[in-house]
């Protein structure tokens, strides 16, 4: 029997900007560009191990996922000068 695996929703991770300017800049980015590049990279270090006659390197998938099942956070605030800075998932 397969353990319950929690529901995998759609998420972001976006940078906002506040600062003396009259509207806050928002730039979104989907999560999967970063589960993609994530992947990408862990295939290319797989790959480049396996050249050079290492061990295969198990690619820990589940752990890709990881961001998906966190409730919405902040992962970064720094206010300096009038300016905040927040980086966070939601």
């Amino acid at each position: 029997m397969r353990p319950a695996w929690p529901p995998l929703r759609p998420r972001f991770l976006y940078l906002r900007v506040r600062g003396p300017f009259p509207l806050p800049l928002v730039l979104p980015l989907p999560l999967c560009a970063l589960e993609w590049g994530l992947l990408l990279a862990l295939w290319v270090w797989k790959t480049r191990a396996l050249f050079r006659g290492g061990a295969p390197i198990p690619l820990p998938l589940g752990a890709l996922w990881t961001f998906r099942v966190l409730p919405p956070l902040t992962l970064l605030e720094v206010e300096a000068e009038g300016v905040e800075i927040k980086v966070g998932l939601w």
